[in-house]
């Protein structure tokens, strides 16, 4: 008797990204009204300083103004890095507030929202 060899079949591109498309998982939207995060204390220092770095390299890419910005920060000591920390800090305090209170008006809102659907269900 003849051996059969069972033929496997090709899969197309289209159906192996369909397939990946079905898998992958939707993100819930972020909420407009919710507090942004503070900027990290490097980010404070590329504030102040862009424009310094921009003047004094005029031809430069945003990326070569991105990696001197990157090598002044690792140059700073920490005493010179002091005032943007502090300055992240107290950002991230204040976020810390805003937040507790969004999350809380959040959460008094989503039972609300039960409220309203189990009168209207009567």
């Amino acid at each position: 008797m003849p051996k059969v060899v069972k033929k496997e079949t090709k899969v197309s591109k289209r159906a192996k990204n369909e397939e990946v498309k079905q898998k992958k998982k939707k993100r819930a939207k972020k909420d407009p009204n919710a507090p942004k995060n503070p900027l990290s204390a490097y980010l404070l220092f590329c504030n102040d300083h862009r424009d310094d770095v921009k003047a004094k390299n005029p031809d430069a890419s945003f990326g070569a103004i991105g990696r001197l910005l990157g090598d002044m920060w690792r140059g700073y000591s920490e005493s010179q890095k002091a005032p943007y920390n502090a300055k992240h800090e107290k950002a991230k305090a204040k976020y810390a507030v805003e937040k507790a209170a969004y999350d809380a008006k959040k959460a008094g809102s989503d039972d609300d929202d039960d409220e309203d659907e189990d009168e209207d269900s009567d």
